[in-house]
């Protein structure tokens, strides 16, 4: 009776194991294009739309330091690299980010970003501790450190950000 019941223990942590692990390699292998959104905002500025936003998810939800997500940012009028790196570097100082990483940062930024036209999408995708740019659908570049994938993800979602209702929007609040 004792072995009966061990082996159908056995049985049943070895069928726990086996779906995690399937799970865990579904959610890996689904794109970013396929994931839900959490939530959407859009960035005005005065009379004018500067952008539409929204951040995705895997599982269409968000958590504070999620280790998967999307930010899609689609642009709603003609912007060149120096504005973007300029606005970027704005950010970063109201993040309170060191001069010295702002500006090692924003010099690999430069080497990725292209300049912008009205429905161009920029898209930063953070899988485990890896961003990615992409242009529409092809990637761009890279970010070497982990560090900068998370302030560059605080612009919109650090409890600090200079938007707090867009914040909470792409949170889907």
């Amino acid at each position: 009776m004792i072995y009966n019941y061990t082996g159908k223990y056995v049985m049943l942590c070895l069928f726990m194991v086996s779906i995690i692990c399937v799970s865990s390699m579904v959610s890996a292998s689904i794109p970013w294009q396929s994931w839900p959104t959490v939530g959407s905002a859009t960035l005005t500025w005065g009379p004018w739309v500067i952008y539409d936003s929204e951040l995705r998810t895997p599982d269409g939800d968000y958590t504070v330091g999620q280790r998967e997500v999307a930010l899609v940012i689609k642009y709603r009028r003609n912007i060149d690299k120096e504005e973007l790196l300029e606005a970027t570097d704005e950010q970063w100082q109201h993040l309170n980010v060191s001069s010295l990483k702002r500006q090692r940062w924003l010099h690999v930024l430069a080497t990725i970003w292209p300049d912008v036209k009205d429905g161009d999408r920029l898209i930063f995708v953070l899988n485990q501790k890896r961003g990615r740019f992409y242009q529409d659908n092809k990637v761009i570049g890279a970010i070497p450190e982990n560090e900068m994938s998370q302030y560059f993800l605080n612009i919109w979602l650090s409890p600090n950000t200079a938007y707090p209702r867009m914040r909470q929007q792409l949170m889907g609040n």
